[in-house]
């Protein structure tokens, strides 16, 4: 990037390739030494809002904004950036957008901010002062190996080269492409493992057939009118109707919007794209069957969630849709299957009336800013409509009569509507009703009455404030899925569970509602469980009952003792859980766990000294997290290095508020030197009475794996890792080259890192935290290339650090952060 050029627009037709290059760009720049202190990258999409823009901006500066209008987020943003070297990168922007506005500060070849934006409008850019970069269509011989790269080897002979029979007709097919990747690679991938050159001649056929016989009647112009028909193209040749409707479903996201593969998937069952099975689990394998399918035609395109960084979980991961394939989506489901979509647009009222038309089957507008349908409002006359999607709105008011003429409603999803304290009553009338979604209405304190609505297969109210079970609940006999985590239910009426025999997932939460072992013996099909279990005697019934059915219950979240919030939060992708709370857990010796078990945690456990006291720990070989929490008699994680099993599957270890907390290990002399635990993440947090965290033989011999270390209120720790009694085995390196955060908070004796002269070499570290640290004064590190960010409490406490290299702090400066109280 020339110096003297404050801003770039990056032109092109769509689907040429800006995103896909501009996400390149963006992830070069975070992993090189750059001027730039902050990279910001931000999708802005057609439907333009300036909040959202704001809000994505800040997130990623990580910088909180004021609730206040426009024109104060801009200031705060403006007040931000004009302190930094920034690059800023605007992707799929459709409009002109007033930079002041948004709180962009003035932009200048001098000052060394920049300023990128990809659009497919030349205008847009000129009008934006941006110097055009336009992006051409791949020249032939490109384009043709990408589609070569892309189909695979069917269409090659034996000595590698493109089969003669073949290769015109696949040249032509390359040609119609335009040159734009996302079709050259969505129609090579529709074609992969074909090999007859009639079926090639036949999909030529059938491409150019297209172009010509619908290019009249499309509402765009040009090479994206011919762009719809090829994408139209591929799409038919999923060959597959369900899978067809399952591509449609997607476009009823925003535009650019990551869906969860799991909550998607959890979206086909419920809509009946994937046929009933005998467990949810086969199901959800279908769902990842049919994803792949998907992706696999490029379709749809897998990216990174933030719980997928952190374990290696399909589940975790998320789909986008390119905004072509979106556009396409919604142009079929223009005609039908109807869809009326409007979701992301930040739309503060219904659409109008004529909107609702007869033959509509879903609707979606979700994330937006609706706040009421009024009560006035006469219902819809919309008798094929079976999705309703409202979530994420500020639904407040909801007309009693909206569903009186709707006779087919089977979705209807409410999620997140925060200020939403009742309900309709005519949702009593939906007796197609199938799937009822509540997550997160925090006001809403009660349901209404559902006896007729015996089509329920699926109720989710996690997180919302509902106090009691709906009326006419044990009438769902064919209820399947049932969420009451995180409410306000205190306890479920005398044997309802044993009238849902159907029920395969079922969620009371593991702060929550208390059942007795017994309760669950009917749920034969019961394939997940959280909840709370009253004793042992209780938790023995209930493993006894999963020894009979080990292949079905898959997954639990399972807890024994008092219900009540407690201080312990899990998280969600954490599986195969077991807590115990305010209960006395040495003395019960025949104590039965299954040996599944991957999490523990043990709160308010006072008889409880050490981890090596409980028997069972050993038999579970598959554990990796375990938490201890205000345990007071705690004075040792471990006795000794000698619990080779837990140690070398156990990933994750937090200590919280053990007040007599002295070290780690007590002994740590039993273990072989060469014996290396699978420890990633430490955290401990509120221990008065720990004054050294390592040994540097336990960090340099057995803690090689560590890759997150979090010490956070502990008042008399002196060092993280001790001193040796002589200098002579202080000095030298001690290596951690998978640390990759280091974060150090409010510890107003810590003195020391490694000692005095011992040097810490961390070649992955990404993020350093030291916040009001007021004796710690020496870092015992070089600058790693691959550190990101450093978080400070003061410019004070910065400028009295010192580091190994001569010149750290020249070096570090544009990744430091101060936050000052």
């Amino acid at each position: 990037m020339e110096d003297n050029v404050a801003r770039i627009g990056v032109c092109g037709l769509g689907g040429i390739g800006k995103t896909t290059i501009i996400k390149h760009v963006y992830n070069e720049l975070l992993n090189i030494e750059t001027k730039f202190k902050k990279v910001v990258l931000v999708t802005v999409t057609k439907h333009f809002d300036i909040i959202k823009l704001q809000k994505d901006i800040a997130s990623q500066l990580k910088v909180p904004l004021p609730e206040e209008d426009a024109t104060m987020r801009a200031a705060v943003l403006s007040e931000m950036l004009a302190k930094n070297c920034y690059l800023l990168i605007l992707d799929d922007v459709w409009e002109h957008i007033s930079l002041e506005d948004v709180g962009i500060p003035n932009l200048v070849g001098s000052n060394g901010c920049k300023l990128v934006l990809t659009t497919r409008f030349q205008d847009v850019a000129r009008c934006m002062n941006c110097k055009i970069v336009n992006l051409e269509p791949l020249p032939k011989k490109e384009a043709l190996q990408l589609f070569l790269n892309k189909v695979g080897n069917a269409v090659l002979s034996a000595n590698g080269v493109i089969k003669e029979a073949i290769k015109p007709i696949l040249k032509k097919i390359v040609r119609e492409c335009g040159g734009l990747p996302l079709l050259i690679v969505t129609v090579a991938s529709s074609m992969i493992e074909i090999s007859s050159s009639q079926l090639w001649e036949n999909a030529l056929d059938e491409l150019r057939n297209r172009k010509r016989t619908v290019a009249s009647t499309r509402t765009m112009e040009g090479t994206m009118n011919d762009a719809f028909e090829i994408l139209k193209f591929s799409f038919d040749r999923l060959n597959d109707e369900k899978i067809q409707y399952c591509f449609l479903y997607c476009a009823l996201y925003p535009e650019d919007f990551a869906i969860r593969k799991r909550k998607l998937i959890e979206c086909w069952v419920e809509e009946g794209f994937i046929a009933p099975m005998e467990t949810r689990h086969k199901m959800n394998c279908q769902g990842h069957a049919i994803l792949r399918k998907l992706e696999d035609n490029c379709l749809l395109e897998t990216v990174q969630t933030l719980q997928s960084r952190v374990i290696d979980d399909e589940d975790e991961r998320a789909v986008k849709m390119h905004d072509l394939l979106r556009a396409l989506a919604l142009d079929i489901t223009s005609k039908s299957p109807r869809f009326l979509v409007k979701s992301g647009m930040n739309i503060k009222e219904l659409p109008n009336k004529e909107q609702w038309t007869e033959d509509l089957k879903r609707v979606s507008l979700m994330r937006n800013s609706i706040e009421e349908i009024p009560r006035d409002l006469s219902s819809p006359d919309c008798r094929m409509l079976t999705t309703l999607l409202l979530s994420h709105n500020n639904l407040s008011n909801f007309s009693d009569s909206f569903f009186e003429q709707m006779n087919e409603p089977k979705i209807l999803d409410l999620s997140k509507n925060y200020n939403l304290k009742s309900l309709p009553s005519s949702i009593s009338q939906l007796k197609n009703l199938t799937t009822l979604l509540l997550i997160g209405c925090v006001q809403l304190r009660k349901v209404p009455n559902l006896s007729n609505c015996q089509a329920i297969t699926k109720l989710n109210f996690n997180r919302s404030g509902i106090e009691e079970i709906p009326e006419g609940m044990e009438m769902l006999v064919n209820l399947k899925y049932l969420d009451l985590s995180n409410t306000n239910i205190r306890k479920l009426p005398e044997g309802i569970l044993q009238k849902l025999s159907c029920l395969q997932i079922l969620g009371l939460g593991i702060n929550g509602i208390q059942v007795k072992g017994e309760d669950l013996w009917p749920l034969e099909k019961l394939e997940y469980f959280d909840g709370v279990l009253i004793d042992w005697t209780e938790l023995s019934i209930f493993f006894k009952m999963m020894q009979s059915r080990r292949e079905r219950l898959r997954d639990y979240k399972l807890a024994i003792g008092c219900r009540g919030e407690g201080k312990f939060q899990y998280q969600k992708y954490w599986k195969r859980l077991f807590k115990v709370s305010g209960q006395p857990i040495t003395s019960e010796k025949r104590v039965l766990l299954p040996h599944n078990v991957e999490s523990i945690a043990l709160e308010r456990c006072h008889d409880l000294k050490c981890l090596d006291q409980l028997s069972f720990l050993k038999d579970m070989v598959n554990l990796t997290t375990c938490i201890l929490i205000e345990c007071q008699s705690i004075e040792f994680a471990f006795s000794s290095l000698s619990n080779f099993n837990l140690l070398q599957s156990l990933q994750l270890l937090r200590l919280a508020e053990l007040e007599n907390l002295k070290s780690l290990f007590e002994e740590e002399a039993l273990a072989p030197s060469v014996l290396s635990f699978s420890l990633k993440t430490i955290i401990v947090s509120d221990c008065p009475k720990i004054k050294k965290l390592f040994s540097p033989r336990l960090l340099g011999r057995h803690l090689q794996n560590l890759e997150s270390i979090g010490v956070v209120d502990c008042e008399e720790l002196e060092e993280i890792i001790a001193s040796e009694e002589s200098e002579e085995e202080e000095d030298g390196k001690l290596p951690l080259h998978k640390l990759k955060i280091l974060g150090l908070s409010r510890m107003p004796k810590l003195k020391s890192i490694c000692g005095r002269t011992r040097v810490l070499v961390c070649d992955s570290l990404e993020t350093l935290v030291i916040n009001d640290c007021p004796l710690l004064k020496r870092v015992p590190l070089s600058p790693p290339s691959s550190l990101k960010e450093i978080e400070l409490s003061s410019k004070e406490s910065w400028e009295s650090l010192e580091w190994e290299h001569p010149n750290a702090k020249d070096i570090l400066l544009p990744f430091v952060e101060f936050h000052e109280d």
